[in-house]
């Protein structure tokens, strides 16, 4: 269901910095295609929370346990780590495209 920009903007135009800060988490995407099965974000990581599947990739099985230090995503040689955080209103968006959405007005990615 999509929702009309101006309830989309009510969200995030709340004056409720509880309700907002309560929404801020990141998640951690790993894209098993670029990852290589290095291991690298696992050594990083100050709680280990990368783990190798099945397939010799890699992927986080808790996400509640990470701390958002960004760790894996900046050590990542393939860039297969991305951090996705999700904004007031609750849709994700790329952290890599924070400074073009800032600059760019014309950007539909976010409804914010």
């Amino acid at each position: 269901m999509e929702m009309s920009n101006s309830e989309n903007q009510s969200c995030c135009n709340s004056n409720s910095k509880k309700s907002f800060l309560k929404n801020s988490k990141k998640k951690i995407m790993i894209d098993e295609i670029k990852c290589i099965g290095c291991g690298i974000c696992e050594e990083v990581c100050p709680f280990g929370l990368p783990k190798e599947n099945s397939k010799g990739k890699y992927e986080i099985i808790k996400q509640e346990l990470c701390v958002e230090c960004s760790a894996c995503e900046r050590n990542c040689p393939e860039q297969a780590i991305i951090l996705e955080e999700q904004k007031g209103c609750g849709c994700l968006w790329d952290a890599r495209q924070r400074h073009s959405d800032k600059t760019n007005t014309n950007n539909k990615n976010c409804c914010c």
